[in-house]
């Protein structure tokens, strides 16, 4: 199915007030569409981190009924010390989407590198990058890996959306997201490096804290990454 049929079906299926949202779905599904003319789906995987991006990205591309799409490879890149609500949410994906997650441990380079030594087919990897995420103010739809690195196609359709498209989609679709983004934390990397955004705390009268969900965080592009350390 062409990019064109899938967004008239969604404009059908979503109330008006919601079809900003799928104009800014058009350059995503593009960029998906001819990810797929370039590379056979078995060349192509998702670098899942459990995060709210790449569950987006997740979403998009098994509900999206671009053709072959569903086969193209989901592999969660695990930290050292991944939050166990990270783990029940990659396993809950699993469930809910009827597909198969592979687990690849490490940082991300070592993962990268593991992952094409072990499938000498993989030639692209869809990424849930945003310009406002470090080192990716100059990246582009599709870029090539940096010297030194295992030789890939990264393939970035996330690169213009912000914080608030990406609550959007979710909370409008109703997309499964990991609980940590209930409980404060909006950029979430492992234990050792994450705590929930101090941005969204709130201290009662009686002296206890508690933080507020990340889709209220107030200029989420700027203070979203607040709770890395």
């Amino acid at each position: 199915m062409r990019v064109s049929q899938t967004l008239a079906q969604a404009c059908i299926q979503k109330p008006l007030e919601t079809r900003p949202l799928i104009q800014r779905l058009r350059s995503i599904l593009q960029i998906i569409e001819r990810a797929l003319r370039s590379f056979r789906a078995e060349e192509i995987f998702i670098s899942f981190n459990g995060g709210k991006d790449c569950t987006v990205l997740l979403d998009l591309i098994y509900n999206s009924n671009l053709k072959d799409a569903k086969r193209i490879k989901c592999i969660y890149v695990r930290p050292l010390h991944p939050f166990s609500e990270i783990e029940e949410f990659v396993e809950l994906c699993r469930e809910h989407y009827g597909i198969t997650i592979s687990t690849v441990d490490g940082g991300i380079k070592s993962a990268l590198e593991l992952i094409c030594a072990e499938d000498r087919h993989i030639k692209a990897c869809i990424m849930g990058s945003r310009r406002t995420d470090p080192y990716c103010e100059r990246l582009v739809a599709f870029q090539e890996t940096d010297p030194g690195w295992p030789k890939l196609m990264r393939i970035n359709p996330l690169l213009e959306w912000n914080c608030e498209d990406i609550w959007n989609y979710i909370r409008e679709r109703h997309v499964p997201y990991c609980v940590l983004y209930e409980r404060g934390y909006t950029s979430i990397g492992d234990r050792t490096n994450t705590i929930p955004n101090p941005h969204l705390k709130v201290v009662s009268d009686d002296g206890s804290e508690e933080y507020l969900p990340a889709y209220t965080l107030k200029d989420a592009d700027k203070h979203e990454r607040a709770g890395r350390l």
